[in-house]
């Protein structure tokens, strides 16, 4: 056992880091969220973790539909739950993104920040 682990973002490879080390970023951090532990409050990162593993719940619970040969409309139907959860969660992600990290670029004249949010914005929309 290594004692790394792995960190899956919808539409991003897999990163694989140390336990307690900051995430990778493949487009660079805005000036602010340098420190990924920082990057959002306890409360908010809470929120965020109860619906994932919600989520990995209801994915779990597909998964257990098609090998079961559950209907067609039924799994449609759950599919469409996980990714409601995971919508939500994105705009958790996103709102504190905005809040902090990029109105510290913003306020400290990083003029790298507006490049960014364009990559934020169309990959994530």
């Amino acid at each position: 056992m290594t004692g790394k682990t792995t960190t899956a973002v919808a539409g991003a490879a897999a990163v694989t880091a140390a336990p307690g080390a900051p995430a990778a970023s493949d487009s660079g951090d805005a000036a602010g969220c340098a420190d990924a532990r920082e990057m959002m409050p306890a409360d908010k990162r809470d929120e965020a973790l109860k619906r994932l593993a919600r989520a990995s719940g209801q994915v779990q619970g597909i998964t257990r539909m098609v090998q079961e040969g559950r209907h067609c409309t039924d799994v449609l139907q759950q599919i469409a739950a996980v990714q409601k959860a995971l919508d939500g969660v994105g705009t958790i992600v996103l709102r504190n993104y905005l809040q902090r990290c990029v109105t510290t670029a913003i306020e400290s004249g990083d003029p790298l920040i507006y490049d960014e949010l364009m990559r934020v914005f169309s990959r994530y929309r």
